[in-house]
């Protein structure tokens, strides 16, 4: 950050003094961007007197970004680089000329100002269609997950399905369940089987009835 006084510090000016200087050299250089101002110089002959033409040599030091920044009206900046010119110093004393640089000076600033208005509002509008864009992209995304689930809802739902099918298959029609102690497997036996063991039963009994 530039120190807030003048170029060129001396040691007969306190630090009070330097930034007084600075105050004043800032004003005096935007006054600058006034070509009406300039012609009031002009006029009362200050760009005659080489003193003054050596101070506006010195006041080019604005021109760095350290001291611009400060600037509110940078448009001085390019008049402060005319008036080192012999010849701009000459012809800013005519009327006429002074007019027609201040008509010129106005049409660029409506000229700034629009273009202005018109790219902070392009900027706007991208800004706005990227925002929409990417609350697409959130709102698609949420919608392809909600459906994700959805289908792994579905397939659940087919293989709980499929295995209960499975076990109704398993246990065969008619059969009767062995039943063993708690803790052991269940049998599952086929009717014909046992009716087969039922059979074998009855004949062992009408043995043992005929001896």
């Amino acid at each position: 950050m530039a120190k807030m006084y003048g170029k060129g510090k001396t040691t007969v000016e306190s630090e009070e003094q330097q930034k007084r200087r600075w105050q004043i050299e800032l004003e005096f250089v935007q006054c600058l961007s006034n070509p009406n101002y300039l012609n009031f110089l002009a006029q009362r002959g200050y760009f005659k007197d080489q003193s003054f033409i050596n101070y506006l040599k010195y006041l080019q030091y604005w021109k760095e970004p350290d001291y611009a920044k400060y600037l509110m009206y940078p448009m001085c900046l390019y008049f402060l680089d005319l008036l080192q010119y012999e010849h701009f110093r000459r012809e800013i004393v005519n009327s006429q000329c002074c007019k027609f640089i201040d008509d010129q000076a106005i049409l660029q600033w409506q000229h700034y100002t629009r273009k202005r208005i018109k790219l902070m509002e392009n900027a706007a509008a991208a800004q706005q269609q990227q925002q929409q864009q990417q609350l697409q992209q959130s709102n698609g995304g949420e919608a392809a997950t909600a459906g994700e689930a959805a289908a792994t809802g579905g397939m659940m739902a087919t293989a709980n399905g499929n295995g209960t099918a499975s076990a109704a298959e398993a246990q065969p029609l008619g059969g009767s369940v062995q039943r063993g102690e708690p803790g052991q497997a269940q049998a599952v036996i086929p009717q014909q089987q046992q009716q087969q063991i039922n059979g074998l039963a009855t004949a062992s009994n009408i043995k043992l009835e005929l001896n």
